[in-house]
């Protein structure tokens, strides 16, 4: 059990007061929250709160997956289309689909180690 003391602090001291201009309190309230459930989960910050105008790179990607995520929860054929069609395709029919397309390459690849580690060739 970690204690308190040993998570990441956040700097207040690098946020900068703009006057006059407005923040996104919307994002800015994500950026906190995925650095509070990250510092929580992780024992790591990924430090979203220090991002320009609190668009982190975390927050950002979360916000465009979202129609994605609701469509495949509901749609079978997409779900189908995107473990089936090759990536080249996919990529070709919707860009927005690069990150899921690149998580799909990465939990291969960690699927096949794992398996090559657990029953060697």
């Amino acid at each position: 059990m970690q204690l308190v003391s040993d998570f990441h602090p956040i700097s207040f001291s690098l946020t900068r007061s703009r006057p006059g201009k407005s923040s996104n309190l919307y994002l800015g309230f994500q950026c906190f929250a995925a650095d509070t459930i990250s510092n929580y989960l992780f024992a790591t910050s990924f430090d979203q709160l220090l991002f320009p105008e609190f668009k982190g790179d975390i927050v950002i990607g979360v916000d465009k997956c979202m129609a994605t995520i609701t469509l495949a929860k509901f749609s079978v054929f997409f779900v189908w289309m995107i473990r089936y069609f090759p990536p080249t395709i996919l990529m070709l029919l919707a860009p927005s689909l690069k990150g899921l397309v690149v998580f799909r390459r990465v939990c291969l690849n960690d699927f096949i180690t794992l398996s090559d580690k657990i029953n060697p060739p």
